[in-house]
């Protein structure tokens, strides 16, 4: 099942204001549980007051029904919220910093509202042994598939760094799922199985904005 938006908003994952970000992936069992998880993810937000620090939060769930993935936007490490309990079973959270955002050339400005975000993670031993692995991993790419990366349908990648330099995020903008999937299967899936990563492909479900806490769905 697409829970697709109909509305145009997206954050920008490349927010000069962000200092933090808190990805957690919770696991799920089949459209029904994605769903319910999701919108529980949503529910939990809106519970009490917006977090002051807390710049957005969005909520996307994969195309296999099998995970859902937030993305919450802090303006300071400083602000995120103290560990408590478990988020619950199959729950993993981390927290990273935005380290290099590479856009594509094929999509004309202004891009189009992104409707697929393929996720990697990527284990690493420190942030600059993490550092050196992307810059090698772009810099071979330059190489390969020319500076522009004018692959159709991708509008950016952002890739992130954990603050505690144990894992790599890659998390890109896609106009939609057909070029996204084939660009993964001759470009990533060697990329994820030469170097233990894990990925999916996810869906926009809702975003949530600080003030009214406005539902963007």
């Amino acid at each position: 099942m697409s829970y697709v938006s109909a509305d145009p908003v997206r954050v920008a994952l490349d927010d000069p204001r962000s200092a933090a970000v808190l990805v957690t992936t919770l696991a799920t069992r089949g459209p029904d549980d994605t769903r319910r998880t999701a919108e529980q993810a949503v529910a939990d937000a809106l519970r009490g007051p917006w977090p002051e620090g807390l710049l957005s939060l969005t909520v996307y769930t994969s195309g296999d029904d099998d995970s859902v993935l937030t993305y919450a936007q802090w303006s300071a490490e400083d602000r995120l919220p103290s560990p408590g309990a478990p988020p619950g079973a199959g729950a993993v959270s981390r927290v990273f910093r935005h380290y290099r955002a590479v856009r594509g050339t094929a999509v004309e400005e202004p891009a189009p509202v992104p409707q697929s975000f393929p996720a990697a993670f990527f284990p690493a031993e420190s942030d600059q042994a993490a550092r050196a692995w992307l810059d090698g991993l772009l810099a071979g790419e330059e190489r390969t598939e020319g500076e522009d990366r004018a692959y159709p349908g991708a509008i950016a990648a952002h890739l992130h760094i954990a603050v505690d330099g144990g894992q790599v995020l890659s998390f890109s903008e896609w106009v939609d799922e057909g070029p996204a999937v084939e660009h993964i299967e001759a470009v990533w899936a060697p990329v994820l199985k030469d170097f233990g990563g894990t990925g999916s492909l996810y869906r926009h479900h809702r975003t949530l904005l600080p003030g009214s806490a406005a539902l963007q769905e």
